[in-house]
């Protein structure tokens, strides 16, 4: 008998896979990986994934999805935290990037939201994940800058710098090889893009 099939708690099998399946897309990709590779990953047998999800498709589309609840139950979490009322605004935008990091200095988490992102040009299922995303990230920042003093209109433009930003230094994590990490200064630049002119 697979020791590795042993140890996975009965009921607890589709969360498994879909973990298996969000660690698979960060290393090798979304469209290198098949139920079988799956399976093995979760240590579970073929029959398990299948019995849990149609095809691959649903598989990848349940682990984005699941990735994406993920983001917004911690953006959730940090609009809730008491130094959002108390803390000083610099305060703030440190606490608000340790919060991103979160999502962006975990290296699977990382990459699968990078494969996330390109495939929401091509499938419309994937572009509604991708959004939920988005709009996490776009809420927790549009409360932070408002507590730091920025008119709405104005912060929802340097939203999107601080999103460009954080996804830049994702991609470049990602194109040398080397693991994610928030820059030393990047809550000095959360601070600029909130007090700056631009």
């Amino acid at each position: 008998m697979n020791t590795r099939r042993a140890t996975v708690t009965r009921g607890t099998g589709r969360d498994v896979l879909l973990d298996a399946t969000l660690k698979l897309i960060g290393e090798r990709g979304l469209h290198a990986i098949t139920l079988r590779e799956v399976a093995d990953a979760a240590g579970l047998s073929l029959g398990s994934t299948t019995y849990h999800f149609a095809d691959r498709d649903a598989l990848m589309l349940a682990a984005l999805g699941r990735y994406a609840d993920s983001v917004v139950s911690r953006c959730d979490a940090a609009l809730v935290k008491a130094e959002l009322e108390t803390a000083s605004p610099r305060a703030l935008m440190r606490s608000v990037f340790e919060d991103f990091s979160a999502s962006y200095c975990e290296p699977n988490r990382m990459l699968a939201q990078l494969e996330m992102y390109t495939e929401a040009a091509r499938n419309p299922a994937v572009a509604e994940i991708s959004a939920r995303c988005l709009a996490a990230y776009r809420g927790l920042l549009l409360r932070a800058f408002g507590i730091a003093g920025v008119d709405e209109d104005e912060a929802r433009s340097r939203v999107n710098h601080v999103l460009v930003y954080a996804d830049g230094l994702a991609l470049q994590s990602a194109a040398d090889g080397t693991p994610c990490e928030l820059q030393s200064d990047a809550s000095s630049v959360l601070w600029a893009l909130a007090t700056a002119s631009l």
